[in-house]
């Protein structure tokens, strides 16, 4: 006789018997079967902000909430200028590094939707710190330049700018910012014909045409 096995049943027995409010046969059998066969139970599908969150969800996450704090800084930035955005600022910069521009092109530089960059040159206009006047090259469109006036708001402002940029950077050392400037130049260079040929494509569609042959690559 396998009285190991018995010992094992009667201590089974006792347990039912600390438990159990009736006693029977059938009662103990089932007791039993539910002990020595517990249900699975289904894993509880963590809340999602619970998820760790992958590399890319952290990367694109963390570029948000740094933008918003860069956007904090400019605003300070420009406080005290005729320059009401970090584009009023880019616009005159595009200005002064390339010259005159017809208005899509300065739109298009600046990574800015058509309305919106019409409204900068539209502000610009009105302040006097930049002027248009038609292409002669293209008697349909017009060219943008830079004023006396804009150019000097640009300098004043870009002390300002400068200190934004460095609390931007926050604590990193100088060896942590040569990483970031080659990471982020490689990430604009990434980003730079998605605008320029696919601007409005699905993201599926992107995913399937960049992402695949970055990973190839």
């Amino acid at each position: 006789m396998n009285y190991g096995a018995l010992r094992e049943l009667i201590d089974h027995f006792e347990a039912f018997e600390q438990e159990a409010t009736q006693y029977s046969v059938q009662a103990f059998s089932e007791w039993l079967y539910h002990r020595m066969h517990p249900k699975t139970v289904e894993p509880v599908q963590k809340d999602y902000f619970e998820q760790p969150l992958d590399l890319d969800n952290e990367i694109a996450g963390g570029i948000g909430i740094l933008s918003q704090h860069a956007r904090h800084y400019v605003k300070t930035a420009l406080r005290d200028t005729a320059l009401v955005s970090i584009m009023d600022y880019l616009f005159l910069a595009s200005l002064l590094r390339q010259g005159d521009l017809r208005k899509s092109d300065l739109i298009n530089s600046n990574l800015v939707e058509f309305s919106p960059g019409m409204e900068v040159i539209r502000r610009l206009l009105r302040k006097k710190l930049a002027e248009d006047y038609v292409d002669p090259d293209d008697k349909r469109s017009k060219r943008v330049r830079i004023t006396a006036q804009g150019r000097a708001e640009f300098f004043r402002a870009s002390q300002s700018m400068l200190q934004a940029s460095r609390i931007v950077t926050g604590n990193l050392t100088e060896k942590e910012k040569v990483v970031l400037v080659s990471l982020v130049r490689k990430l604009m260079a990434f980003h730079q014909p998605i605008w320029e040929s696919d601007n409005g494509t699905d993201l599926t569609v992107l995913l399937r045409r960049y992402k695949s042959e970055a990973s190839t690559s």
